[in-house]
């Protein structure tokens, strides 16, 4: 990584008493080095009720001993943020990756997420108003991108030159259609029980725990940063999330997706209806309507990139697909229990 042609704004470090001996840019993340010791800077769009409500959540996990976060560096004055052009920037210390150390990132990650939702699990006093709310929000997304789907169907097949991208989409379109009503179905599977049990439970979500968000100590042992999209939500959906992004690896078979479910679950036994609504997000063919997006955004995209990614997203869609039908088959002993 090149070193960034800008160096940090001299204010920002003086809070802190770094004197930069070399920064380099990673995106939003500044890599600071001095003779203090290695630190990351993090620029962060976050407004004030969003940054308290982030400094609120790492001071709940630190309340609860939870010690594997990165957690954040206060300045010299112990305020945990500088301010800047309306602009909220943190520094937590810098971890390298080592990229010639295995390490199992999505093991560490489900064990934690299961540890993390476990410890933090409440059961909401049940409002069916709220959950008929949640349920009519969720159909409705999935409604609208069908029907995006079908438009973008519509509109292909009137073309008298059907691209190989759109020729590849329509080979698979009804698979896909069968797929999303299936996920449609679960979703109302997932209302009737939480109407029927009277219950609804959420947790707290770190938001997007993928292998970006992990790193390593000098120890090798993992740690999550970034918890900025942190949320008091279903455990579902941090899950979901963890199984999207882990089908898109080649550590991923359908023995290592219910491996990791059960390791999950050994912290956090899933209900029913959770497992339902995990099995709505998780069949709903949302990586391909994504590639459309990126298909319709991006004409000067090769015809063959698009096609490859288009081939990867349903792989995905099909590999979750026989995950979800495997997990929700080993579930009905424990329905009929």
């Amino acid at each position: 990584m090149k070193a960034a042609s800008i160096s940090i704004d001299g204010m920002i470090l003086y809070y802190y008493d770094l004197f930069p001996e070399r920064v380099e840019s990673y995106g939003k993340v500044q890599k600071i080095t001095s003779k203090k010791g290695t630190y990351a800077l993090k620029e962060t769009h976050m407004g004030p009720e969003e940054m308290n409500w982030f400094l609120h959540c790492m001071e709940r996990l630190h309340e609860l001993k939870y010690d594997h976060v990165v957690p954040i560096t206060p300045t010299k004055y112990g305020d945990p943020y500088v301010v800047v052009n309306n602009r909220y920037y943190y520094v937590t210390k810098w971890y390298d990756h080592d990229s010639r150390n295995q390490f199992a990132y999505e093991d560490f990650i489900i064990d934690e997420l299961g540890k993390l939702h476990a410890n933090t699990v409440k059961a909401q006093s049940f409002s069916e108003e709220v959950v008929k709310e949640s349920y009519a929000g969720l159909l409705r997304r999935f409604e609208h991108r069908q029907l995006e789907m079908e438009r973008f169907t519509e509109v292909a097949e009137r073309q008298t030159y059907i691209s190989p991208f759109e020729l590849r989409y329509l080979s698979q379109f009804h698979k896909m259609m069968r797929i999303a009503e299936e996920a449609k179905h679960r979703v109302t599977e997932w209302y009737n029980g939480c109407a029927e049990h009277q219950r609804y439970r959420s947790v707290l979500c770190h938001g997007r725990p993928f292998r970006g968000h992990v790193v390593q100590d000098q120890l090798g042992e993992g740690n999550f940063i970034n918890f900025e999209r942190a949320i008091l939500d279903t455990p579902v959906r941090d899950l979901a999330y963890f199984f999207r992004t882990a089908a898109q690896y080649p550590e991923w078979s359908e023995h290592n997706a219910m491996r990791w479910l059960n390791r999950y679950e050994s912290h956090l036994p899933l209900l029913m209806e959770e497992k339902a609504l995990l099995a709505s997000y998780l069949k709903f063919p949302e990586p391909v309507f994504s590639t459309i997006q990126l298909y319709q955004g991006s004409p000067d995209t090769s015809q063959l990139d698009l096609v490859r990614k288009l081939d990867r997203k349903l792989n995905v869609m099909r590999a979750l697909d026989r995950f979800t039908d495997r997990f929700l088959q080993e579930a009905i002993p424990e329905q009929q229990d």
